[in-house]
């Protein structure tokens, strides 16, 4: 049995956080065949090759979906993204081969345990199914309640049967086109408006993002309904979902090992961004802010305990 996964990059930029995360893929569900569907507009076939070869050595396929730039002419980006990010609302209605479940990854991601818990998951009538996204951005612009679940779709398992039968492809698109700039998550935007009170919200296991460390012990376990602990530790699949990425010098993600691990395994090792001295001057600067903000909050937790 093959199970049905995609993710997608415009160009070379993200080629190899791409292949990083195929590989933690494949080597933590060896027993496990993947047909992997890469969205993506320009990639040469040198590094279509070094995928493919990645894919065979563990039992799996590459399918390559060239992308038209057509597709996504006039679609709302920024600097920090560009269109590839829309690859994702395109992946459900381009991967055409009988199967009733995708699971999309994005390329900053790490599988660091086995996933198969996730496509033996009942769907039912849900389209898709996500983790909830720790601080949605004033998402009653969207008409959706400030207090409503809303998901990040870094991780999104599809129901491709309920997706085909109701044409969610064409829905999305017209969305996309009329609301252009207001969707200010782009492609997340999109799919939460449609999808964020249809969806199963998973374990926050299976998307484990950054400001899981920037927001309060109580704030994780009332919007998730675990102990903190849980979702702190032990994730299934890290998606490391800022600018700052875990191959820059400056990342401090206390995952940031977990990514650079699996990267020494890759022929990329030197990908990962060498310290320079203005590099290693703004880290301490950084270092020294942190602690400072940090020894800050607690003479005001202090104060109020007082009061």
């Amino acid at each position: 049995m093959q199970y049905h996964v995609a993710t997608a990059t415009y160009d070379s930029v993200y080629y190899i956080p791409m292949y990083v995360m195929l590989l933690s893929l494949m080597e933590n569900n060896k027993d496990m065949a993947f047909h992997v569907h890469v969205l993506y507009n320009k990639l040469s076939d040198t590094e279509k090759t070094k995928l493919e070869k990645l894919a065979t050595a563990n039992g799996s396929i590459i399918e390559w979906i060239k992308m038209d730039d057509d597709a996504t002419r006039g679609f709302y980006t920024s600097a920090y993204l560009n269109v590839a990010t829309y690859y994702r609302i395109f992946a459900p209605q381009l991967v055409t081969i009988d199967t009733n479940r995708l699971l999309f990854l994005d390329a900053d991601i790490i599988v660091n345990g086995s996933i198969q818990p996730l496509f033996d998951m009942h769907l039912g009538n849900a389209p898709l199914c996500a983790v909830k996204d720790v601080a949605p951005y004033k998402i009653e612009r969207l008409g959706i309640a400030p207090d409503a679940d809303y998901f990040n779709a870094g991780v999104i398992l599809y129901n491709l049967d309920l997706w085909r039968k109701n044409e969610y492809h064409h829905s999305l698109l017209a969305n996309i086109r009329e609301m252009n700039d207001r969707y200010w998550l782009f492609d997340q935007d999109a799919l939460n408006h449609l999808f964020y009170d249809k969806a199963i919200y998973l374990h926050p296991k299976w998307n484990h993002q950054n400001i899981f460390y920037s927001v309060s012990r109580h704030y994780l376990e009332k919007l998730y309904n675990y102990p903190a602990d849980e979702v702190l530790y032990n994730p299934v699949i890290i998606h490391y979902n800022t600018q700052l990425k875990p191959w820059h010098y400056l990342s401090t993600h206390p995952l940031k090992n977990v990514f650079i691990s699996y990267l020494h395994k890759t022929p990329f090792t030197d990908f990962e961004e060498k310290p320079t001295l203005p590099l290693r001057l703004k880290k301490l600067g950084n270092r020294i802010m942190h602690k400072l903000q940090k020894f800050k909050r607690a003479i005001t937790i202090n104060i109020d305990k007082r009061r």
